[in-house]
């Protein structure tokens, strides 16, 4: 009785390994292998990547941004920080009229001789 028994239970051992080992296969064919990880990280350097090209884009062009804006606060300020003078006004244009003097004026129409 003795084999017998020992029969029964290597029996059932082995079912219940059979079953634990089946339950791991399950797993295994979840995991992921050295194939799956190696595309993972490429695609994650690839990621980081574009992001940093993004940032320094960004960066880049709030710089531009905040440079522009300040250049336009500034020169505001310094052209309006003092009071403008009033202009002064300008002298009148005045136009003399000189006479012709005499030497500018025609000379007399020629007269034919007589003989």
């Amino acid at each position: 009785m003795d084999i017998e028994h020992r029969d029964v239970r290597l029996e059932e051992f082995a079912a219940v390994i059979g079953e634990r080992l089946a339950r791991i296969e399950s797993r295994l064919d979840e995991t992921a292998t050295k194939a799956d990880l190696s595309d993972l990280r490429a695609e994650l350097r690839a990621e980081i990547h574009s992001s940093a090209n993004d940032t320094i884009r960004w960066i880049v062009g709030v710089g531009i941004g905040l440079g522009v804006t300040g250049i336009t606060i500034i020169t505001f300020v310094l052209n309006n920080a003092t009071p403008k003078a009033p202009p002064t006004p300008s002298a009148p244009i005045t136009i003399y009229a000189h006479p012709a003097s005499p030497a500018a004026q025609a000379p007399a129409p020629f007269a034919p001789r007589q003989p």
